[in-house]
């Protein structure tokens, strides 16, 4: 299974559609996560057919008044995936036990890094062509049976950063 991870994308849709088209034409995705600010970025997105899963950012009320969860929870091909957009502070010790793969935003700077078998991956933003110093980027995991590959892409659709990871009954770590 293919997933478009998107990010702090903060009301740029012209970054965001060329994301999304890259994603369903070429990696044809078969569902989209989008990590917070802005949650109302990906409406209209119904378009591509491809389901959409998200969790608010910093800036939506119902993030800030807590009425909105800020996680949300993926199972896919038997891995657990939680959506968050900030990590520190809306994960748990509890929620870092039971993942495989947590997805996340809020610092803009694209990252993938494994530890005792959870893969952790920050797409970046698609905020503008420089938000802190760090360009636009977003990011696509392959789940299989046996492996999972997380990579990072720029906006000229180059990986900018990859791990490819093989699944075992303790989690994920570094295979071929």
């Amino acid at each position: 299974m293919n997933i478009g991870v998107l990010s702090d994308t903060h009301r740029n849709r012209e970054y965001l559609d060329n994301a999304v088209d890259w994603l369903v034409s070429r990696k044809h995705v078969d569902n989209l996560y989008h990590l917070g600010d802005d949650y109302q970025d990906v409406q209209g997105l119904e378009d591509v057919w491809i389901p959409v899963v998200q969790v608010p950012g910093i800036y939506h009320p119902a993030y800030r008044d807590g009425s909105m969860k800020p996680t949300a929870i993926e199972t896919v091909l038997g891995l657990t995936i939680i959506l968050v957009h900030q990590l520190n502070k809306d994960i748990s010790d509890d929620d870092r036990i039971r993942a495989d793969i947590i997805l996340h935003g809020h610092t803009h700077k694209a990252e993938l890094s494994l530890s005792d078998g959870l893969l952790i991956m920050n797409p970046g933003h698609l905020k503008g062509p420089l938000d802190k110093n760090m360009p636009p980027s977003f990011g696509l995991l392959e789940i299989g049976e046996s492996s999972v590959r997380a990579a990072i892409f720029d906006l000229d659709f180059k990986e900018i950063e990859s791990l490819k990871l093989v699944r075992s009954e303790n989690g994920l770590y570094r295979g071929y």
